[in-house]
């Protein structure tokens, strides 16, 4: 019986053989194209998978995503990671329940946050990350989205770009850059060029200037608004009888910061000459205040706190020369001469020795010590100036929370003619993120 089973496997298998051998055949003899066709249908496929895996993640990519104590750890493709706090997470989430896309504006609200709120499940897909939360939310972000906003060095340094371009001071060696002004009326490249420069340098000078008493407020409405003030949306600097300020007048006037009697003082002051005077007098000598408080804190830091923790009083009161000015004003202010921010960067000079007030806000035996302060940074001011005449056509801009203005005096008869007006910073870096914006120019 077993001898009858042995040889019933063998000739099982001897069949299975046979078929195999003809299968074998069959494929041998198909046609050598077929073969050929075949090989590199898996050749490509192969190289398709390897190119695959060599391709580089996009930096915005997110390699991983770790929930911990307090927040989700995210490894992106750049090689980056980042905690992202769950508070911050939840108040930012972007579902049409908390934020409302059309209007770009959150509408979750912080009494509905919960300070120890935390994820019960976390997805990582390949276009965005899900959280469930344990409150039973759900909150979906995309992968761009958070690699923009994360907590990193390089993340941080980006938006602070987009609010606000770095200054660069600046001393007597300093040459103001050209634009021309119909140029920067045609071309939005050449305007975003002299926004970066504003940002960066405070100061350039506007060629070919129309001959008109309102070319200043007709640059800047193409620019956003004017800032008005109660001299109007311009102001004739010329020697006015019964003026009512001492910049219109001839005299010789110190280096200035335009009205510090306003709580918000304007931002950039567009300085158009019309008529230049001839012969001496009616000199320009500008400096920037940047580089002359950062040196006054370098070398004189007592000086530097002084005038940055005492207050100062501006003050304006007077009636319109003209019929676009206000009837009767009265303005007072009260700041520091130097403002610091919370990272105590200087970010508002407010210097102008006409209008500040005669009445100080201090004991008696602290004057001397803001006298002497005022004087240092005054000197240093000077001892980094620059000094030109401007002729009829130019328009200088200048940062006016930062660097300052004056002019020598000139003859009571001359018919030296410059206008003044004002644009916001609020408006000059709108108008600078949205050029790049359109433009694709990113620093």
């Amino acid at each position: 019986m077993a001898t009858i089973y042995s040889r019933t496997l063998f000739l099982g298998a001897s069949a299975l053989r046979g078929v195999a051998r003809q299968q074998v055949r069959q494929r041998s003899s198909a046609p050598l194209s077929y073969r050929n066709t075949r090989s590199l249908n898996l050749a490509s496929t192969a190289k398709q998978q390897l190119a695959v895996k060599e391709a580089p993640l996009s930096a915005n990519s997110i390699v991983s995503s770790t929930p911990e104590t307090e927040s989700l750890n995210l490894k992106f493709g750049d090689g980056s990671a980042s905690q992202m706090p769950y508070v911050w997470l939840r108040e930012n989430c972007q579902c049409s329940e908390c934020y409302n896309s059309m209007a770009q504006g959150r509408t979750f609200l912080m009494e509905s946050l919960d300070l120890n709120i935390s994820p019960s499940n976390v997805k990582n897909d390949e276009e965005e990350v899900l959280v469930e939360w344990n409150d039973g939310h759900v909150s979906k972000y995309t992968k761009p989205w958070l690699y923009d906003r994360a907590f990193t060095p390089a993340a941080r340094a980006q938006h602070r770009n987009r609010y606000a371009l770095r200054r660069e001071p600046w001393g007597a060696d300093h040459q103001l850059k050209e634009f021309d002004y119909y140029t920067m009326i045609k071309d939005d490249k050449v305007l975003l060029d002299w926004l970066l420069t504003m940002e960066r340098k405070g100061s350039a000078m506007i060629k070919n200037t129309p001959d008109r008493d309102i070319a200043g407020p007709e640059i800047i409405e193409h620019i956003a608004y004017v800032k008005q003030s109660h001299y109007g949306p311009h102001s004739p600097v010329i020697n006015r009888p019964n003026t009512n300020n001492v910049a219109f007048s001839n005299a010789k006037l110190g280096m200035h910061n335009d009205l510090p009697q306003y709580e918000q003082m304007p931002g950039i002051i567009f300085i158009q000459c019309v008529k230049q005077h001839r012969g001496t007098g009616g000199e320009s000598v500008i400096s920037d205040g940047l580089f002359a408080a950062e040196s006054l804190r370098r070398n004189h830091p007592d000086a530097f706190k002084i005038l940055t923790t005492t207050d100062a009083y501006f003050w304006d009161k007077g009636h319109a020369n003209y019929s676009w000015e206000m009837d009767e004003f009265y303005k007072i202010s009260k700041m520091p001469i130097l403002t610091l921010n919370s990272d105590n960067e200087v970010i508002r000079v407010a210097v102008n020795n006409a209008i500040r007030d005669s009445y100080l806000d201090l004991p008696s035996h602290k004057v001397k010590s803001f006298y002497v302060a005022m004087k240092l940074l005054n000197d240093i001011l000077y001892d980094n100036s620059v000094r030109f005449k401007m002729d009829a056509g130019d328009m200088m801009t200048l940062d006016n929370v930062r660097c300052l203005h004056g002019r020598e005096g000139y003859e009571a008869f001359s018919e030296r003619h410059v206008e003044s007006s004002y644009l916001d910073w609020d408006e000059a870096r709108c108008r600078r993120r949205r050029l790049q914006e359109k433009l694709g120019v990113f620093i």
